[in-house]
């Protein structure tokens, strides 16, 4: 049977950037990675086959892995399952009595993504390092804008506007995210604020650019990545 074919569907404006210098690599969100899926491939839902004891890990000599493949509800057509490892961010297998509940969820995500671009080809261009295209002309366009508008400073919520809800990781990750620090630097900087995430909030965003790009720095992975692009 024929695949989706999603070649092309991610653009360049969807991809984010981590950790700096030779340590950095690009990768698509995969919260917007099943957005396009979901756009792009209706009735296609990623599905994680279980081991024999009935866990998501496979066992494997050193380490384990999951076997990761889509399934159309409507048509039950199953694409092959494919193994994600499981592997810390240097891409070395974890030990299998080492795997976390963390390294578990990161590994189920990062291969839905892997598998999403093996079998339909989403986002490809980032595994094999080509260009992407900048975006889509509106409907009616004769040519693409010569020059991208600069792009607005992203805006770090104020310890006001955290008092009215209740500041968690999730609120903190976003708003250091937004003023531009690595998901290495915000799970080192977690590791700082010690649970105050009301005052993380508005520590993250008094920092300068300077100062997101020094604890980007501190906190990046201390050898280079071997895979390539990270998801």
């Amino acid at each position: 049977m024929d695949f989706p074919n999603l070649a092309g569907v991610a653009t360049k404006d969807l991809v984010e950037k981590i950790g700096t210098g030779k340590f950095s690599a690009a990768y698509i969100n995969w919260s917007r990675t099943m957005h396009l899926l979901r756009v792009n491939a209706p009735g296609w839902l990623v599905d994680y086959l279980p081991a024999e004891d009935g866990s998501l890990l496979h066992k494997a000599p050193v380490g384990a892995y999951l076997l990761i493949r889509f399934q159309n509800m409507e048509t039950g057509a199953v694409t092959p399952a494919l193994p994600q490892a499981v592997m810390d961010h240097r891409n070395n297998a974890i030990p299998f009595d080492k795997i976390t509940a963390r390294d578990v969820t990161d590994t189920q995500r990062r291969g839905m993504c892997m598998a999403a671009a093996m079998h339909f080809g989403l986002a490809y261009e980032l595994w094999a390092k080509m260009p992407m295209e900048n975006g889509y002309a509106a409907p009616g366009a004769e040519e693409a804008p010569k020059a991208a508008p600069a792009a607005t400073p992203a805006q770090v919520p104020s310890a006001e506007a955290v008092k009215g809800s209740e500041a968690t990781e999730a609120t903190f990750r976003e708003a250091a995210i937004s003023k531009g620090f690595s998901t290495y630097a915000v799970d080192g900087l977690l590791g700082l604020i010690k649970g105050d995430f009301a005052k993380g909030i508005k520590t993250v965003g008094n920092k300068t650019a300077a100062e997101v790009e020094t604890l980007n720095a501190k906190f990046a992975p201390k050898e280079e990545s071997s895979e390539g692009e990270q998801w």
